[in-house]
């Protein structure tokens, strides 16, 4: 019988961060407290996207454990994040799932009584840019700072 890992791994450097863990909901806690952390290392023009950096990163990781990787502890969830010299926060997050139709359910709107579905209006309504590789698995978030 296979060991299942509970596995929680960061690096941070100058201006990126790398995150990778075991598909465990209580992992998104301390991945967010992390990066908020860093980008508050970096001055106060990252304040005011805080909120929506953690709200769209969790939302995003939530799903690649939930939906993606369906809570098996033995698959990872990498979550990458950049600031570029021109201004951007850019996040990379990723599943070892076999990936979804993220093209059906681009204009997607869940109805006010629903109890989810509405993560991809939430994190499209927070960041600039939205988007996931052909297969699925891969979420690209990127917000703009002024």
């Amino acid at each position: 019988m296979s060991e299942v890992l509970d596995f929680y791994e960061i690096k941070v450097e100058e201006e990126r961060v790398f995150i990778q863990c075991s598909s465990a909901m209580e992992h998104i806690d301390t991945a967010c407290a992390s990066v908020l952390l860093f980008l508050r290392s970096k001055g106060p023009k990252f304040f005011p996207h805080l909120f929506a950096v953690s709200l769209g990163m969790r939302e995003a990781m939530a799903n690649a454990v939930r939906h993606g990787n369906k809570y098996d502890l033995g698959k990872f969830v990498s979550m990458e994040l950049d600031i570029s010299r021109d201004n951007w926060i850019c996040m990379k997050i990723s599943d070892q799932g076999p990936g979804f139709e993220w093209m059906q359910i681009q204009n997607h709107v869940a109805p006010d009584e629903a109890d989810h579905g509405r993560g991809i209006s939430i994190m499209r309504t927070y960041f600039d840019r939205v988007s996931y590789n052909k297969k699925g698995n891969i979420l690209y978030l990127a917000k703009h700072i002024l």
